[in-house]
């Protein structure tokens, strides 16, 4: 057990509504790639079993009803030792000018024990995957695991795309993984002793620490949004020259945090790039469907443009991605990772996920073949009465969700404001009628 996963783990779900602060207004029904929210009397609600803390919903929101729970600067006090991973976005948030030591240096001033970069091992999971991509027999294509919201959406929506997830661990749970055993062994302590956070733009981040997938526990115990530890950070690294600072940090690694930058480096040129829950949502249905058996490799992001737009970082996406590439260009972008050691720890499966993915199916409707088939019929007829124009308005994302809630039970045809006001025009007919007589 590590740490609070032990004490977290079945916390589902990193997303909540604020019932203060939300007025019903189905924009983050929308944009919600699973469809995992409904509005119902005037709240928005989101069903767990659909839900892949993607944040589409939190940067959707105009009122900020929509927040994510991520770990807090309190739970450090539970760790005899803290270890701060930062991710490589938190590097672009300062300006080009504030280097990554100057960024590892500012979040010990600030509370953490020690920090951990990790963009070598990003680098080297890129050279994992141009090794796997040599040595894989398909199918084809296959598609980066390294963002969680990707993996989630992959289990629930496109279960038949499974095989085609890479499948290698994060570089942050390898990297803590590697990094207790040797911290425990250096200061004496037991591993759980230890507490590992990572600086995270996202809450897809927290939910694969709480509940992750690939493995039984995670070896991070929580994780921080950049948004609350960015204020004490920037004053910290403000306060300190960091002239005489030099962290060995990977330019190639860097890279991760931008859409592109994991494939960029890759010796493998027949790959691509796709980013934003409306761009994923449309090739991974051509790929389902048959297509892109030529491409080896997608690399998936669900923030549009890569982690730079996770909803929990401060600066604007654009300035962030410009920062992040002007750093790069200034720093050593020699080949320290050499790939005859990442063949070989490939073939001793160290990169490899200690479990395979499982699909999550969300509940079919109908409990046995015949009622499924039943019930499909029904959700048919109707959707049939239903005039198509997914507007929003009943509180599900589109008519043939209302439709399905129907059937389930959970809504009513006359939610559709369309069918009550059809409704209303007929009942006033017929009594129109009733009076010319």
């Amino acid at each position: 057990m590590h740490g609070m996963v032990g004490e977290m783990t079945r916390r589902v779900h990193s997303i909540e509504i604020d019932s203060e602060k939300c007025i019903g207004c189905v924009a983050c029904s929308v944009v919600c790639p699973t469809e995992a929210i409904r509005v119902r009397s005037g709240l928005a609600r989101v069903s767990h079993d659909l839900c892949i803390d993607c944040g589409g919903c939190i940067a959707a929101c105009r009122y900020d009803a929509v927040r994510a729970r991520m770990s807090s600067t309190s739970d450090l006090a539970r760790f005899k030792h803290t270890v701060a991973i930062p991710s490589m976005t938190l590097y672009g948030q300062f300006g080009s000018n504030v280097d990554p030591s100057q960024v590892l240096d500012g979040l010990i001033q600030i509370g953490f024990d020690s920090t951990y970069d990790i963009s070598w091992m990003y680098e080297m999971l890129g050279r994992a995957t141009d090794a796997y991509l040599s040595e894989c027999g398909g199918p084809w294509p296959k598609i980066t695991a390294s963002c969680p919201a990707i993996v989630r959406l992959v289990q629930i929506r496109y279960p038949d795309l499974i095989p085609h997830l890479v499948p290698l661990e994060s570089a942050r749970e390898l990297a803590a993984k590697l990094h207790r055993r040797r911290l425990a062994k250096e200061l004496g302590l037991a591993p759980d002793e230890i507490g590992f956070f990572f600086i995270s733009p996202c809450t897809a981040i927290m939910n694969s620490i709480v509940s992750p997938v690939g493995m039984d526990r995670s070896y991070v115990d929580g994780a921080l949004s950049i948004s609350e530890v960015y204020g004490p950070l920037l004053k910290a690294i403000m306060s300190r020259d960091g002239k005489d600072l030099d962290a060995p940090v990977s330019a190639r690694g860097m890279q991760w945090s931008v859409a592109g930058g994991q494939i960029g480096e890759m010796r493998n040129e027949n790959t691509i790039a796709i980013s934003g829950a409306t761009d994923i949502l449309r090739v991974f249905d051509r790929i389902e469907s048959g297509k892109f058996q030529s491409v080896d490799l997608i690399e998936a992001h669900i923030c549009p443009g890569g982690c730079v737009s996770g909803q929990l970082r401060i600066e604007n996406r654009h300035a962030a991605e410009r920062s992040i590439q002007r750093i790069v260009r200034r720093r050593d972008r020699h080949d320290r990772v050499k790939e005859e050691r990442v063949r070989s720890l490939l073939h001793e499966h160290f990169f490899d996920l200690e479990e395979q993915i499982a699909a999550r199916p969300v509940q079919a409707l109908g409990g046995d073949l015949r009622t499924a088939i039943a019930m499909k019929r029904k959700r048919q007829e109707v959707l049939e009465g239903f005039p198509g124009k997914d507007c929003a308005a009943c509180g599900a994302p589109t008519c043939e969700a209302l439709a399905r809630d129907v059937v389930k039970g959970e809504a009513d045809p006359e939610d559709c404001v369309f069918v009550r006001i059809d409704r209303l025009e007929g009942g006033a007919s017929t009594a129109g009628e009733g009076e010319d007589e």
